[in-house]
C-alpha cells in the first residue's frame, strides 16, 4: 500500500464516470480507511505499551493492557480479511470487458 490516494477518480468533464470508475473509488475509499485503521491500531499499541510501563507491575492492570491488545489485533484482522475481499472483488470487476450480466470476458 503506498500512501493515501486522491478520493476524486473522475470530475466528469476530463475523466467521464463510469461504472469502473465506480469501483475504483470503491476500492480507493477501502485503502484509505484501511491505512487510517492502520495509523489507530498503532496508536492503541504506543498508549498500551505506555499504561503498561506506568502501571508499576500491577497484574490487574496487565491483563487489562492484554484484553486491550488482543481485542485490537482481532478487530484489525477482521478489517484486513474484509480489505481482501473487497480488493479481490473489485480487481475482478475492473477487468476490461467484464460484464455483471455477462460475467468475465471469453479467451480467445
Amino acid at each position: 500500500m503506498p500512501g493515501w490516494r486522491n478520493l476524486i477518480v473522475c470530475d466528469g468533464v476530463k475523466v467521464p464516470c463510469t461504472f469502473a470508475k465506480l469501483i475504483e473509488l470503491i476500492q480507493v475509499g477501502i485503502h484509505d480507511l484501511v491505512l487510517l485503521s492502520t495509523l489507530l491500531v498503532i496508536g492503541v499499541f504506543v498508549m498500551a505499551g505506555i499504561k503498561l510501563l506506568s502501571s508499576g507491575g500491577n497484574p490487574g492492570a496487565l491483563t487489562e493492557v492484554k484484553s486491550m491488545l488482543w481485542s485490537v489485533v482481532m478487530g484489525y484482522m477482521w478489517i484486513l480479511a474484509a480489505w481482501l475481499i473487497v480488493y479481490t472483488i473489485t480487481s475482478i470487476l475492473l477487468k476490461p470487458g467484464y460484464s455483471l450480466l455477462l460475467g468475465a470476458p471469453k479467451a480467445n
